[in-house]
């Protein structure tokens, strides 16, 4: 990675949380947030997705991405499924994604994690 210039390990960002819908087995939710990412450029993304509830805090499940960053794709705006841990703490969610390689477009397999505020009382603390 160092090579390629992507040797930026520590990509910190933040992203704002939406619960659209929430039952006893899972919760939709719209995501939006930006990072920097490890060609050092501020990367935005924005998504739909869905997480089944394990047990009262843990969520796992996916979402629809759409990502864009001058490191990535060549600049040009992509849209990408990516699966989705995270934990919910209540005031904040820490989240974990798996970025696979992928040709040309992302030469690196990739773990991220990153924290989201929910928008709205969360689950956890109801």
């Amino acid at each position: 990675m160092r090579r390629a210039g992507l040797d930026n390990e520590l990509n910190l960002g933040l992203g704002l949380n939406y619960t659209a819908h929430e039952d006893e087995r899972g919760v939709a939710f719209v995501e939006a947030g930006f990072y920097r990412d490890s060609g050092r450029e501020t990367a935005k993304l924005a998504g739909l997705g869905y997480q089944y509830k394990l047990g009262t805090r843990w969520r796992l499940g996916g979402a629809l991405v759409g990502v864009h960053s001058p490191t990535y794709n060549r600049g040009r705006f992509f849209i990408a499924p990516l699966p989705i841990a995270t934990y919910d703490f209540g005031p904040v969610k820490l989240n974990a994604i798996y970025v696979p390689r992928y040709g040309e477009y992302n030469p690196f397999a990739v773990f991220g994690f990153y924290f989201s505020v929910p928008l709205g009382a969360s689950s956890a603390t109801r």
